[in-house]
């Protein structure tokens, strides 16, 4: 493994906080956030097979019968920097148990049609909705038409030490049918240390277990309306160990981590044993502004498995650079931007260890890095090329700036009625060794408007608009969606929202042109066994596929939601 000049600098960093720690003994804030583990988090932390892409070395029989991840809540909380306690860790002490969770549960109709409808059958045809964005591990993926999924967090505290088990699932079977692969029942475990120190400025945790760590989330509390991580979730089992320390009005925090990820051993997967380096660093002045620095290293140098369908190729690493700020200005709104740089090489046998800007690791069956970006029709890129991606989002108050106006300084809690506006964008550049998709530009932007007009009644609408590759303006596409949203009062943690979803194609049908491409795109891996882009030809013959081949216009969507 390469120790990048970025590394050198994060250790660095780390080094000295002691030190700083004996020069500035610095009461500690008492209005200082709370971490709250990994409660409602965010989402799949496994991901299952789609097709693979042909083999480089030998020839892969036909898939089975798999699944793929039907995508993450919108990780409400557990955004807050600062480790668990107050300086020095003092005030551990508790004893006792905690549940927290979330789920979401959406019923969806999509509304399609058929062309050529029989004397004794309706034009009009309802089924689960054909869309391009609801598979989360793509780049396609906008949150309109998020799938159903719940998580379940218990924890035991004594002290400084605190365990937690956290329950991960989707696809409710009641509703559905029993999918053994969407129920990942323990899926996650680990424990917390907080220890006291004599310093009342600094701050120390560590983890150990399997747990997320997760890094370049655009929102204030969760994931943004993207919902990805412009650097990475981690998807291990091992250690993060994070140290802060107040100096007068600033805040240093340092972060190291280490861990590990066994991929599926399905012969249909190209992805290996997998480990992960990463370091991060970073600076907060007045709880306003923070800058941080981030980097990740994930290698894979695991022999050769019988019957593997992938055989004598060349270790894969993958790495991932970058920077970020939050900016929260009050009455201004709220700013975050940030840059990444996703450098893989040979990065198909890279396991999930990290997912990133919507990819699952480099080459987790068609999940990952090498599938999304890197390769073009022929998939000809080996795992090889770089992605630099900018993703900037803005929110804004109405009630908070009315507020301010008012009382200079003061903010707004949510008590009453309000307007929120959120603009929000993700740009990627991508260089890959396949010549379709060297120099190709992806691009996604959008808005959403927020309405609260009475304790229990909302207004809200959303629009994205998506083009997959600058080179074929024909997979572009729209969505506006208009939604009523209930609540039992304003500050409430449940909501059940209905929304209208428009689609808007640039070309929605692939017609009998000799040019395939020239249409809107299913995802790389599209949601078995029925999402769009799945046939009998990408899972077990016997299962059916998505009921049309092209992509709805209009879906219909009533979601009940809550975190506690």
């Amino acid at each position: 493994m390469r120790l990048s000049s970025l590394t050198m600098l994060l250790c660095g960093v780390l080094a000295p906080m002691p030190a700083l720690a004996q020069g500035d003994p610095k009461a500690a804030d008492e209005d200082a956030p709370v971490q709250m583990q990994n409660t409602s988090a965010g989402g799949s932390a496994a991901a299952a097979p789609a097709k693979p892409a042909p083999a480089q070395t030998a020839q892969k029989p036909a898939a089975p019968d798999v699944q793929t991840p039907q995508g993450p809540p919108p990780s409400f909380g557990n955004s807050s920097p600062v480790v668990t306690g107050s300086g020095g860790n003092a005030g551990n002490k508790a004893e006792g148990f905690d549940f927290h969770g979330y789920f979401r549960a959406p019923m969806r109709i999509g509304i399609g049609a058929r062309d050529n409808p029989l004397p004794d059958q309706s034009r009009t045809t309802l089924h689960a909705p054909v869309v391009p964005d609801d598979q989360y591990l793509n780049w396609q993926y906008t949150g309109h038409q998020a799938r159903d999924w719940a998580e379940l967090y218990f924890s035991y505290s004594k002290g400084w030490a605190k365990a937690t088990a956290g329950i991960l699932a989707f696809n409710f079977t009641d509703a559905a049918w029993k999918e053994n692969l969407a129920q990942f029942g323990i899926a996650q475990g680990w424990i917390t240390l907080t220890p006291e120190l004599p310093w009342q400025n600094v701050r120390l945790e560590a983890k150990v277990g399997s747990f997320w760590g997760r890094y370049g989330m655009a929102g204030r509390y969760d994931a943004g309306y993207y919902d990805t991580f412009l650097f990475g979730r981690t998807h291990t089992l091992g250690e993060t160990l994070r140290m802060e320390i107040d100096v007068a009005d600033w805040t240093l925090w340092g972060e190291q981590g280490f861990g590990v990820r066994r991929p599926n051993p399905s012969i249909y997967n190209d992805a290996r044993f997998t480990l992960v380096n990463h370091l991060h660093a970073g600076v907060s002045w007045k709880k306003t502004v923070d800058l941080s620095l981030h980097h990740f290293y994930t290698w894979a140098q695991e022999e050769d498995r019988p019957g593997s369908a992938l055989t004598n190729v060349p270790n894969g690493n993958m790495s991932v650079i970058g920077a970020d700020v939050r900016v929260d200005a009050n009455m201004y709104g709220y700013l975050y931007a940030g840059f990444s740089h996703v450098s893989a090489e040979n990065a198909r046998v890279v396991g999930p260890a990290v997912e990133v800007i919507h990819a699952n690791g480099g080459g987790e069956f068609a999940l990952g890095i090498t599938s999304n970006y890197l390769d073009g029709p022929t998939r000809q890129s080996n795992g090889n090329g770089a992605v630099n991606t900018l993703l900037a989002q803005y929110e804004l108050s109405i009630a908070n700036i009315l507020t301010n106006m008012k009382t200079p300084g003061q903010r707004y809690w949510g008590e009453g009625p309000d307007l929120k506006i959120a603009a929000f964008t993700m740009v990627n550049f991508i260089s890959s060794d396949d010549a379709d998709m060297d120099g190709v530009r992806k691009l996604k932007y959008g808005f959403d408007l927020n309405g609260r007009i009475k304790s229990w009644l909302g207004l809200g609408m959303r629009f994205d608009r998506l083009q997959p590759n600058s080179r074929i303006p024909e997979q572009s596409f729209a969505i506006l969606s208009p939604r009523i949203v209930f609540r039992s009062d304003w500050l409430a943690h449940e909501e059940i929202a209905l929304q209208y979803s428009r689609y808007f194609f640039n070309q929605r049908e692939c017609g009998n042109t000799a040019e395939p491409l020239l249409c809107t795109q299913a995802p790389a891996a599209p949601t078995l066994p029925d999402g769009f882009g799945a046939t009998t030809t990408n899972q077990d013959p016997g299962t059916r596929g998505a009921p049309a081949t092209r992509p709805d216009l209009n879906v219909i969507r009533l979601q009940a939601s809550i975190w506690w």
